[in-house]
């Protein structure tokens, strides 16, 4: 098996990071499986995330369409585990449909559909990075860092979709 080139890229003016393409490798069975909960995949995608990170960093998870982080939280307890950076669940949102069951139907929830929100204050002396775990059209995680004021995104895989649009360039480690 061989790793991902990592992933940098900026969308309306918000850095994304990522360990790789959503349709390399094994990335998408792993996205899968992060989906599902698997232990495995969870750890899997944690050690990968765990690379891209500073030492000054404080970890967000991504709320789900439930409001509260929780697949997005299993994943950043996982990389903190590896890290030992701290984790602030700093944002909140409403409950709603997910945005992965409206692109099946055709359709893409806007900010205001997420309803991000600050939910507690970060410490001043980190830098603050959005756990999610797949980025496609980087809809949602613009949304939630609109919603906190700042922020890069690091995810485990990127779909082509948001790559395609911007001016990308792989991290060499």
């Amino acid at each position: 098996m061989t790793e991902s080139e990592p992933i940098k890229t900026v969308s309306d003016g918000i850095t994304f990071l990522s360990t790789g393409r959503y349709y390399d490798g094994i990335n998408r069975w792993v996205a899968h499986k992060l989906k599902d909960g698997d232990n495995d995949a969870i750890d899997y995608a944690a050690r990968q995330i765990a690379k891209l990170l500073p030492q000054n960093a404080v970890l967000v998870p991504i709320p789900g369409h439930h409001g509260k982080a929780e697949q997005t939280m299993q994943l950043a307890k996982a990389i903190s585990s590896y890290t030992h950076l701290p984790i602030v669940e700093a944002l909140r949102g409403i409950e709603r449909g997910s945005q992965y069951d409206a692109k099946k139907r055709g359709q893409t929830l806007s900010a205001e559909d997420m309803g991000f929100y600050r939910h507690k204050v970060l410490p001043s002396n980190r830098t603050p990075y959005l756990i999610d775990n797949v980025v496609d059209t980087g809809n949602t995680a613009k949304a939630a860092v609109r919603a906190l004021g700042c922020g890069t995104v690091a995810s485990f895989a990127m779909s082509d979709t948001l790559l395609q649009r911007e001016e990308t360039r792989s991290l060499h480690r």
